[in-house]
């Protein structure tokens, strides 16, 4: 199988809340790698491919949000592409990657 993806993924253990595009609930999960293009997050929710939903990490100054949409699922998690990022949440990301090599 060809590796479409742009940029190398990085193991991580992030905790986030998810929130589907339109909707008020929020469901855990765990980032468990990650790259600047996309995450796969570990959860229970089950979501379409194109569903959008922001992604909401804690983080040091404040809760950080993420938006993305869903590339693939899998039974134990989600598959994300990255939307719209600025550079607070690119700069996090960076980070994150950056401090798990």
């Amino acid at each position: 199988m060809t590796e479409k993806r742009q940029f190398r993924r990085t193991p991580v253990d992030v905790p986030v809340l998810i929130t589907l595009e339109g909707a008020q609930d929020k469901t855990p999960g765990r980032c468990r790698d990650m790259s600047i293009g996309g995450v796969f997050v570990e959860t229970e929710l089950k979501a379409a491919f194109g569903a959008r939903l922001k992604l909401t990490v804690t983080a040091p100054g404040g809760d950080m949000e993420f938006p993305a949409v869903v590339r693939w699922t899998a039974a134990d998690g989600l598959g994300l592409q990255f939307q719209g990022l600025g550079a607070r949440e690119t700069h996090a990301i960076v980070q994150w990657v950056s401090t798990k090599k």
